[in-house]
């Protein structure tokens, strides 16, 4: 057991360099994940954040630089670094994957560097933070924040996040303060904080790192929390704006139906998730939506009751090991689902900063089984063993990234339930093979009937084939089910049109605006069918309007108002949108 004031890092020193542990460190994350340059871009997410994003795949530029600062176009997450990030990509690279690829391996590589002389500089124990650093660095879970693109916001607010935390760190154990590494250290966490707003609870990480030990924690607990006034203010105003924008927009409702009982039985269980997945990283997963039954909570707190005052007994013997549950809590608050962001309660790519917490308890436990050892050669055969486990599978897992079809057709084969599993793998095939895509998007279907997305889908695929009939059925549908998308409003009001079913068109319009009154897209092409078709402006007008009304700033809207007072002889009024365009 340490004594009171020993730091509990502190081991023999090692028989390298700490430059040479880096370098080492570093050399086998890079070559970890070297596979991953030769992936392409995958049709989930990717396609939304950058390659059919016109604020994104046009490269970096004032005005895009803007929109990323006060938009989230169709993510719902603030994160306007990470929207920068891979406007420079494009403006540098272009689309090709490979270097984009290639960009988020070395933002992890330097996440794992930056964490490892973190480590390293609070303990002065080369041996330990080289372990600390490079389990989590080749962890499994780190496949999906790495090998995806659109998780780019993972390793960017990671590396920020290290930076931030070293930088303190050499600040506070300066016996001269110096205000440029203060400075340095809070500039690191706001960018972290444009990069992805999950990266909160960072003060909160300082103060555990850095002043909880016997010695300073009573005694030092005002003066410790002093200095991190700013980083809390920094906290709370970035909750406060990804706050707002997740309200905003397609999935502002996310989370809108459970109950509080049912968030706080998902936080059991996702909490327990990760302690799981930690050990046993495997199968590699996309999607795990939340338990249908009381069993998982049941059994997930059952375990932590079990294993909680069991964490307690052993962290009074090694307060790594209690230091780390308390880090691991934490940085897990902001993914645990308190604040819902996703359809999906738990995954891989949310323990990419919450696993530090998970590392330095393993790393505790090792400590304390090996105490009494002569030298740390035991410890390091335990966590070198560990580390080519967590090698060995992540080796397994990072091809499945490599292209949408691998991906996803593994996603159906151990996660049979998935619904956006065989709706992305149709994707893949909608060009080459519409038959193919059409199978695959009706076994979604059959996977959940009323799931919009999917009737939507066979729509698309049925009227690119020429089964118009069969169309307008899975459109209507689409607009009927528990779980509608927007989209089919105007796909079903399309086809109609197209078909020159002008009346059944009308009463569409009727029963679209009713469902879904705040519909622009749908509203918009009601008022051109009535302009453009039935040559109506008096009705189109009705609609452009509403349209207008619903986005004032939209110059479609302003357009076809000024284009439906002109057919109506109305030229002043005209004018007065004309005025809004500078036109």
């Amino acid at each position: 057991m340490s004594e009171p004031g020993q730091n509990p890092f502190v081991a023999a020193k090692p028989a390298f360099t700490h430059w040479a542990a880096l370098l080492l460190l570093v050399s086998i994350v890079l070559a970890s994940f070297a596979a991953s340059v030769k992936f392409g871009f995958i049709n989930y997410d990717d396609p939304h954040y950058i390659t059919e994003n016109p604020h994104v795949n046009s490269g970096l530029s004032p005005a895009n630089l803007k929109w990323a600062l006060t938009n989230t176009g169709d993510t719902n997450l603030w994160s306007p670094l990470t929207f920068a990030s891979h406007q420079l990509d494009v403006a540098l690279f272009g689309l090709r994957p490979g270097w984009h690829h290639a960009v988020n391996v070395l933002w992890h590589a330097l996440a794992a560097a930056l964490f490892f002389l973190t480590v390293r500089k609070l303990t002065n124990s080369t041996f330990w933070a080289f372990f600390v650093a490079l389990i989590w660095a080749i962890h499994p879970e780190k496949v999906q924040s790495v090998a995806w693109l659109s998780e780019r916001k993972d390793v960017l607010s990671g590396a920020m996040f290290f930076a931030s935390t070293l930088a303190f760190a050499c600040w506070r154990l300066r016996p001269a303060k110096s205000p440029a590494l203060y400075a340095g250290s809070l500039a690191c966490f706001a960018m972290a904080l444009l990069a992805k707003p999950s990266v909160v609870p960072l003060p909160l990480v300082l103060y555990l790192l850095l002043y909880l030990d016997t010695k300073r924690i009573l005694a030092s607990a005002r003066e410790a929390a002093l200095p991190l006034l700013p980083f809390f203010a920094a906290s709370a105003a970035a909750a406060g704006i990804a706050i707002y924008f997740q309200s905003q927009g397609g999935l502002g409702g996310i989370g809108g139906g459970s109950t509080l009982a049912g968030k706080a039985m998902n936080m059991v269980v996702g909490y327990a998730f990760y302690l799981e997945r930690f050990f046993w990283p495997s199968p590699a997963q996309l999607w795990f939506t939340p338990p249908s039954s009381m069993v998982p909570f049941a059994i997930s707190a059952a375990a932590l009751c079990i294993l909680a005052p069991l964490l307690f007994w052993l962290g009074r013997k090694e307060k790594l090991i209690i230091g780390g549950a308390a880090i691991y809590t934490v940085l897990w608050l902001p993914v645990s689902g308190l604040v819902s962001v996703s359809h999906y309660f738990v995954a891989d790519r949310y323990s990419y900063l919450p696993q530090i917490g998970l590392v330095f308890m393993l790393v505790g436990f090792v400590r304390l089984i090996t105490r009494s050892a002569a030298s740390v050669a035991p410890a390091g055969i335990v966590l070198g063993a560990f580390s080519a486990y967590l090698l060995f599978l992540q080796q397994q897992q990072l091809p499945l990234w490599k292209d949408s079809e691998t991906l996803f057709s593994h996603e159906m084969a151990i996660n049979p339930d998935s619904l956006l599993a065989p709706i992305h793998y149709a994707e893949v095939f909608t060009e080459s093979d519409p038959e193919k895509a059409l199978a695959f998007y009706a076994k979604a279907h059959r996977i959940d009937p009323q799931a919009g997305i999917a009737l939507a889908k066979m729509g698309v695929m049925q009227k690119q084939l020429g089964r118009n009939e069969k169309a307008l059925e899975s459109f209507e549908k689409a607009t009927q089910v528990a779980f509608p998308v927007r989209e089919s409003w105007t796909q079903l009001l399309v086809l109609l049109v197209e078909l020159k079913l002008y009346p059944q068109a009308e009463e569409t319009i009727k029963r679209g605006i009713d469902a879904d009154p705040d519909n622009w897209e749908f509203i918009m092409n009601s008022g051109n069918f009535y302009l453009l078709v039935l040559k109506q402006p008096d009705e189109a007008l009705e609609y452009f309007l509403r349209a207008h009304d619903l986005a004032p700033a939209d110059p479609r809207s302003i357009e076809a108002c000024a284009e439906s007072f002109r057919a109506l002889g109305r030229e002043s009024d005209a004018r007065r949108f004309d005025a809004m365009l500078g036109n």
